[in-house]
């Protein structure tokens, strides 16, 4: 049993199915895939912006401020709302946007799913942001293989306010290969000059819409009243993050429409507590690996436990926690790990990755539990830990899913590209 909505496919996005219909041309999106941004101006009416803001008054930022100065809320910083706080009406509204939505769509290429609400609150003073791109294999927000953000000023950001600069085409969609695993490999980026950037002239109600790769950067508030966004994302539906998704709860999921409800590709109240592997290698046919867990059978993993190498608030990578586990159950630490979907355990959730062995490494034997072929697994699935193995390795072996690797926080502080 995996958290999800009985509405959605499964947890980690399935195929996309169009159920959106196109709001952009050809030419527009040309446009973006050429430059890696869009701009639709005034896509979003003044009405809606007012009511998103009356939501945003009831929730000042809660999640801190994004800098290392200590400042508390409205202090000069720069803060952000976000995780939860959809479950009120008048934010969720954004989330499901009509103009936002198909515009997602478009550009992904099918049915998106969201990993990321985020209102940007950059304060009277706040500082600016130097150059970057947000494909990040740590981050649940950043390590899809096919995301982008959707981002609506509350205010012109302008050059008192502080402009977001963008350098078009720096993208770089040749960035991304097939290579000999079964996720795609993502070559290093290569920075932009400060003098390819440049302003899309970003009023209140535009609609930018930016490729997960694109570099931007943001200057400071030196204005007397707040810079204001919503930085929205969107992964398409077959193309999950590599770490897993941001777990909304489901008090979110009932504020959302009918429709709207197919954004999260996951909610549940219950925790993410535990976490395993889908160790696979290929024979005759597939095969996966049980490991011998204090007495019972089960896919080798464990508890899970937050890591703190870099703090950030979109918590849902416990990859560190499955390498702990590998380390001390079955003696190996694979190189990255890659998100099948979180699966029901009783009182928790637990969160699943995959991995294939290449047969590079040395030939030693996994005396610490038994493989099983496909075959096996199916007629032994109801004898065998939870239940949901099964399910679990037909994730892995989908090639309709389109998958990244995903890292611990302490291997991307080294280099993210490393591995």
């Amino acid at each position: 049993m995996t958290a999800t909505d009985s509405s959605v496919p499964s947890a980690t996005g399935a195929t996309a199915t169009g159920a959106f219909h196109r709001t952009l041309t050809e030419s527009q999106l040309r446009d973006y895939q050429r430059n890696g941004f869009l701009v639709l101006k005034g896509r979003i009416p003044d009405t809606d912006i007012a009511r998103i803001e009356e939501g945003f008054a009831r929730n000042p930022p809660l999640d801190g401020t994004l800098d290392t100065s200590g400042a508390t809320y409205p202090e000069p910083g720069r803060y952000t709302l976000a995780q939860n706080c959809l479950k009120d009406p008048d934010l969720a509204y954004l989330a499901e946007h009509p103009a936002i939505v198909p515009a997602a769509a478009d550009i992904l290429g099918g049915d998106p799913r969201l990993t990321a609400y985020v209102i940007y609150d950059r304060t009277p003073g706040g500082p600016s942001i130097g150059s970057h791109n947000d494909y990040k294999r740590w981050r649940p927000v950043g390590s899809s293989m096919n995301w982008a953000f959707t981002i609506v000023p509350f205010c012109d950001f302008d050059a008192a306010a502080g402009q977001l600069l963008v350098a078009p085409g720096s993208h770089r969609l040749d960035r991304v290969t097939v290579g000999p695993e079964r996720p795609l490999c993502v070559a290093p980026p290569i920075k932009p000059e400060e003098n390819d950037y440049v302003d899309p002239e970003l009023e209140r109600g535009d609609l930018l819409l930016m490729n997960m790769h694109l570099w931007h950067r943001a200057n400071g508030n030196t204005s007397d009243h707040h810079r204001v966004g919503a930085f929205n994302k969107y992964a398409a539906a077959n193309a999950p993050p590599a770490t897993g998704y941001f777990l909304y709860d489901d008090d979110v999921h009932d504020a959302l429409s009918p429709a709207g409800k197919s954004l999260l590709a996951v909610h549940s109240h219950k925790p993410i507590a535990t976490t395993r592997l889908v160790l696979h290698r290929e024979r005759d046919e597939p095969e996966l690996f049980l490991a011998d867990v204090d007495d019972e059978t089960m896919l080798p993993g464990g508890p899970t436990f937050v890591e703190q190498a870099i703090p950030d608030w979109d918590r849902g990578n416990v990859i560190a926690s499955l390498q702990a586990s590998l380390r001390e159950q079955l003696r190996i630490e694979t190189p990255w790990a890659s998100y099948l979907g979180d699966f029901d355990e009783g009182d928790h959730l637990c969160r699943v990755y995959g991995y294939t062995l290449t047969g590079l490494g040395f030939p030693v034997p996994y005396d610490q539990g038994r493989w099983l072929t496909r075959s096996q697994l199916e007629s032994d699935r109801h004898e065998i830990g939870f239940g949901y193995e099964l399910e679990a390795l037909d994730r892995w072996l989908d090639p309709t899913i389109v998958r990244g690797k995903g890292l611990t926080q302490a291997q991307s502080r080294v280099n993210q590209y490393a591995y």
